[in-house]
């Protein structure tokens, strides 16, 4: 009876299902060597776990149970909030106000920012820091009552404090403009850590409004739901194909304005995307995962947008670029990226 599901398992795998639920890589069978004898029990375990039979109909037979009951996802990285919202557990500190930027560290930040922005400023091209809130910044009234905050000032208000009257650039944390426009309108998906299109492209008028010196306000443009299954925290939970993303928006463009399919380099790391907007102009994007929303808004907005991944900067000849504008955008919980520099 022990033995027997790993033979079935093997021989019925296609028409039993399986499939890879958790979000995440997974791990190859590790050839045992003398260089990693002591590492490799762990490896066997890990590849062990990721292969185990029936894997897939477990994970949804017991996260299911916790989903349709009601109870919190315990021994995860998910949370569950209210109105069925879930957050990421490992950015909760930050939002408790538990873990704090050191003054050094804050000082080491200004200098990494404004070092690099002079470096650009003098090649000619207009610079930005862009912060992009965790999303129970927006929705903490939905995270559970549990949770209670100690500080509310987070380590993105620390930053804006610490640069506030101290830069030659703007620096945009929009969380008020963010909250403002939340509640009515869906911004961040419910199952996953990211804001949607519309708060990609709320983004993106935030931009333009700081390059072009006007307010730093944004309006919400027409926009429509689609089908969606449930994404990263979702994912993480083995329950993408159990819940449904009801967030899911595409802003409905009226400018007639195409863009094009993205150049990629690096694994995706390196982009360029084009568009026919008649602006004439190039912006660099050093961003994470929150510059992909922004980035399919504000094609509409410049014709060429160059995107790396932060740490990724050494992979573009920055003077035979020569970029009109420059965003650094990062969202809240990799605000820490800031501290080893962009080389």
């Amino acid at each position: 009876m022990t033995a027997a599901p790993i033979p079935v398992f093997r021989a019925f795998r296609e028409q039993i299902g399986y499939k890879n639920t958790e979000n995440k890589a997974e791990s190859g069978f590790p050839v045992l060597n003398t260089g990693n004898f002591s590492t490799w029990p762990g490896r066997f375990e890990e590849w062990l776990s990721d292969t185990l039979p029936f894997k897939t109909q477990f994970i949804e037979l017991y996260r299911g149970f916790q989903f349709r009951s009601g109870l919190d996802f315990s021994q995860s990285d998910v949370i569950r909030g209210k109105e069925g919202q879930l957050f990421y557990r490992r950015t909760v500190d930050n939002y408790k106000g538990l873990v704090r930027f050191t003054e050094e560290e804050l000082e080491i930040i200004r200098q990494n920012l404004s070092g690099f922005f002079s470096m650009m400023k003098s090649m000619g091209t207009e610079c930005m820091f862009y912060i992009a809130p965790d999303k129970e910044q927006v929705y903490a009234e939905l995270m559970p009552d549990s949770i209670l905050r100690v500080n509310r000032e987070s380590r993105a208000d620390q930053v804006v404090s610490a640069l506030e009257n101290r830069v030659s650039f703007p620096v945009l944390y929009p969380k008020s403009d963010l909250i403002r426009l939340s509640r009515e309108h869906p911004v961040y998906f419910v199952t996953d850590t990211h804001w949607n299109e519309l708060g990609g492209n709320i983004a993106a008028q935030h931009v333009r409004a700081a390059f072009h010196g006007e307010e730093i306000s944004a309006v919400i443009p027409a926009y429509h739901y689609y089908d969606e299954k449930g994404k990263d925290l979702a994912g993480m939970l083995g329950l993408s194909d159990v819940m449904n993303e009801d967030n899911a928006v595409l802003v409905d463009f009226s400018d007639g304005i195409k863009a094009y399919k993205a150049e990629t380099t690096d694994h995706g790391q390196v982009r360029r995307h084009r568009s026919d907007a008649p602006t004439h102009k190039k912006m660099l994007v050093i961003g994470d995962s929150f510059s992909e929303a922004f980035l399919r808004s504000a094609i509409h907005d410049i014709d060429e947008i160059l995107f790396a991944a932060y740490g990724e900067l050494s992979k573009i000849d920055l003077e035979a670029e020569a970029p009109d504008y420059l965003v650094v955008m990062l969202v809240e919980r990799n605000l820490p990226f800031l501290l080893g520099g962009f080389y």
